[in-house]
């Protein structure tokens, strides 16, 4: 933005603090509705969550924490993409410099270059209320907003483009070390209030849970052709391809679904048997192809077995964490001692019909053909 909006794109100064003024509203009306928007999707999954909520944004803050001053590889969710050129000949310098600042202030929407916003997001999120997620996430958009500032001083074209090259060239050390600062501070806050605070484990096991299943059904379903070609590497038969391809991301699914009808217990059996089933999956096609297996999950499209093994052990410990902590679910018991002997016989009347009903599919086609 430094170089559209600034002094020499508008002419005049009175015309380019108008515009830079547009644009800062843009970002940091976009980005405080999102962190409410954050705030209140949790606040339906049990946020604010005392002490767990505390020690899983100390958790991210640490993780990103490292990223910033060892540059382990860990990925931050952004799209990767500009805001759209064509707006500023389309609907004027004006409107086109507000709408630039909405399109930035929700920065996952364009290119991140730091974990920071993932931590502030989960720390907005971990409170449930709209105001504070609103006031926490509104920095960010206010930063990006006047961010063309930097252009103050520009009076040719030239400028502009001496500017650019000089951002692009600041020590990428100096930006890890301020981010480093930002995720240091929100570390020790984090950490502060989860000693203050307490319990919470079965709402945020289950926040995790949903969160995590919900964005990685959302992937399967809009990269629908990413997914089949991940899932074709598996080299299943081709009916389990297809059955798998419509089941994984449905099951997935379900977790945030009874999640946020109140029944953490049933979210937790979903997503447990979900990570025993995906799990078993990458080491099969480990011990084929080797460490670098086929993924399709989170929208990766392959992925180190160890990590993927190591995320799966994770979610499983979420998983564990939300079905000891929530209280019994009266639609989710195991069966007693005189009801274990109907139990097994309903399990295997299910088993029964699903298997059947498999083999008459198949039939039915292979006569149709």
């Amino acid at each position: 933005m430094v170089e559209t909006i600034s002094p020499v794109v508008y002419g005049t100064r009175t015309r380019w603090a108008g515009a830079l003024a547009l644009h800062a509203v843009g970002a940091t009306a976009t980005a405080a509705g999102f962190g409410a928007l954050v705030a209140a999707a949790a606040a339906m999954l049990g946020a604010p969550w005392g002490r767990a909520g505390g020690a899983i944004v100390a958790g991210v803050a640490l993780l990103y924490l490292v990223r910033e001053l060892s540059g382990i590889r860990l990925p931050v969710p952004q799209l990767r993409r500009q805001v759209p050129d064509w707006w500023r000949t389309y609907f004027g310098r004006p409107l086109a410099a507000l709408l630039y600042g909405a399109g930035l202030g929700v920065g996952f929407f364009t290119f991140l270059g730091h974990g920071t916003l993932v931590v502030v997001t989960a720390g907005a999120a971990s409170t449930g209320r709209p105001l504070w997620g609103a006031l926490a996430v509104a920095p960010f958009g206010l930063a990006r907003g006047l961010a063309p500032l930097v252009a103050a001083g520009s009076r040719e074209p030239e400028d502009g483009r001496r500017l650019v090259d000089r951002l692009s060239s600041t020590s990428d050390r100096l930006r890890r070390g301020l981010n480093g600062l930002a995720l240091a501070g929100i570390l020790v806050t984090a950490a502060a209030a989860a000693w203050r605070s307490r319990d919470g484990w079965a709402a945020a096991g289950a926040a995790v849970l949903a969160v995590t299943f919900a964005w990685s059904s959302i992937d399967k379903v809009v990269g629908w052709s990413r997914w089949r070609r991940a899932l074709s590497g598996h080299a299943f038969p081709p009916s389990v391809t297809r059955v798998a391809a419509w089941v994984a991301p449905g099951t997935e699914a379900l977790v945030p679904a009874l999640a946020l009808l109140g029944r953490p217990r049933a979210a937790a059996v979903v997503a447990l048997a979900a990570i025993v089933v995906f799990s078993a999956a990458l080491v099969r096609l480990a011990l084929r192809d080797g460490p670098r297996v086929s993924c399709g999950c989170l929208g990766r499209g392959s992925i180190d077995v160890r990590v993927a093994l190591g995320r799966n052990a994770a979610l499983a410990a979420a998983a564990a964490a939300s079905w000891t902590s929530a209280s019994p679910d009266p639609h989710l018991q195991l069966p007693r001692a005189d009801e274990s002997l109907p139990a097994l016989l309903l399990a295997g009347a299910v088993a029964a019909a699903v298997i059947t009903g498999w083999r008459a599919a198949i039939w039915l086609r292979k006569g149709s053909v």
